[in-house]
């Protein structure tokens, strides 16, 4: 690149880790638990994150929640998931190698998440250690979530870094629209929970499809 990038924003779920287990176990808890008969694959919860655990949870009970049933569903599900979360989450193959080359490249690294705040950090923490990412955003009840850039702008923020000088990396169209939406340099990644084709349509500046480019695009 013929810029100087100080910053990589990535997205968690899907980029750096892979959750879709866990979730989806989670959500099929609370659908047997109120008497749902919907049995939803892998692929399916695929297709329902990205927007946040709030329309996770609306998606697999088929849009049928009302407003107060959703949000008291969505409460449970936050409480079950951050007792869960880690049970088979991990960070991709290859992912740790590439973030390591980045900060000793003197990049500052970010995490910017639509999953619940606290689960975020948590997680984060846990895999790749506290302190690891320069700054880690999810989602706090009442503030915009993907695709405002409301928390990639805060990030880039906390960490001294315009716009141009970052670079997001993500697995879904709303990470592509998100990195859009704050002027940043956008990759999509493939090994994550989207296809190719969705990643395409947002008109990324680049698509990769294993962790060992993350290095090579900055």
């Amino acid at each position: 690149m013929d810029r100087k990038i100080k910053c990589a924003v990535f997205d968690l779920d899907g980029t750096l880790v892979n959750t879709i287990d866990d979730l989806g176990n989670t959500c099929d808890f609370l659908l047997k638990k109120y008497g749902y008969k919907y049995e939803w694959s892998t692929a399916d919860y695929k297709k329902f994150v990205g927007n946040g655990a709030k329309k996770l949870v609306e998606r697999a009970f088929g849009g049928k929640l009302n407003t107060s049933e959703l949000e008291r569903i969505y409460g449970e599900f936050k409480e079950i998931y951050e007792k869960t979360m880690l049970d088979n989450a991990y960070a991709y193959d290859g992912i740790k190698e590439q973030l390591d080359i980045l900060k000793d490249k003197g990049l500052k690294l970010c995490v910017v998440t639509n999953k619940p705040n606290k689960a975020a950090k948590g997680m984060v923490e846990h895999i790749f250690g506290k302190g690891y990412f320069d700054f880690i955003s999810g989602v706090v009840d009442g503030k915009p979530t993907k695709p405002d850039p409301y928390s990639t702008l805060l990030a880039l923020e906390s960490v001294g870094c315009n716009a141009d000088e970052a670079i997001y990396f993500g697995d879904s169209n709303v990470d592509m629209k998100t990195a859009r939406n704050a002027g940043i340099e956008a990759v999509g990644v493939t090994w994550g929970f989207r296809s190719f084709e969705e990643l395409f349509a947002e008109h990324p500046s680049v698509i990769i499809d294993e962790p060992k480019y993350i290095s090579k695009l900055v």
